[in-house]
C-alpha cells in the first residue's frame, strides 16, 4: 500500500470514513502516552538547568532530582514502549490495511484503495 497521496505525493492523509461504519482505530500502548509527555517534561527540565548554569549559581538540587525522577520514569515508559512495539506495529499495520478510503490534508484529494 501506498502511504502518499497519488496526486501530490504528500504524507499527510487521513481516512475517509463513509456512512454508519465505525471506524478503526490503532490500539496506541499506555507507555507511549506516558513516553511522550515525560520526554517533553524531561526536555523542560534539562532546559531549564541549562539556564540556570548559564545565569545563576546552577541548578538546585530540587531541580537535579526532578530530573533524575522524571529520565528513569522515562527509560522506564521506553523500556515499556519497546516491549509493546511489535503489537503497535501490527496494530498500526491492520489500521491503515483497513481503511480503504483516504484523503489528503494538503490537496484534498480523495481516492479509494
Amino acid at each position: 500500500m501506498q502511504y502518499q497521496c497519488p496526486k501530490c505525493q504528500s504524507r499527510k492523509i487521513l481516512p475517509v470514513t463513509h456512512g454508519n461504519t465505525p471506524a478503526v482505530r490503532p490500539v496506541v500502548p499506555k507507555s507511549l502516552v506516558f513516553l511522550i509527555p515525560l520526554l517533553f517534561i524531561l526536555l523542560l527540565l534539562v532546559v531549564i538547568s541549562i539556564v540556570m548554569w548559564i545565569f545563576s549559581n546552577g541548578a538546585g538540587q530540587t531541580l537535579q532530582i526532578a530530573t533524575v525522577v522524571v529520565f528513569s520514569a522515562a527509560v522506564i515508559a521506553g523500556v515499556m514502549f519497546w516491549r509493546d512495539l511489535p503489537d503497535f506495529k501490527i496494530s498500526m499495520q491492520s489500521f491503515m490495511q483497513a481503511n480503504k478510503s483516504w484523503k489528503c490534508r494538503d490537496c484534498n484529494h480523495e481516492w479509494q484503495i
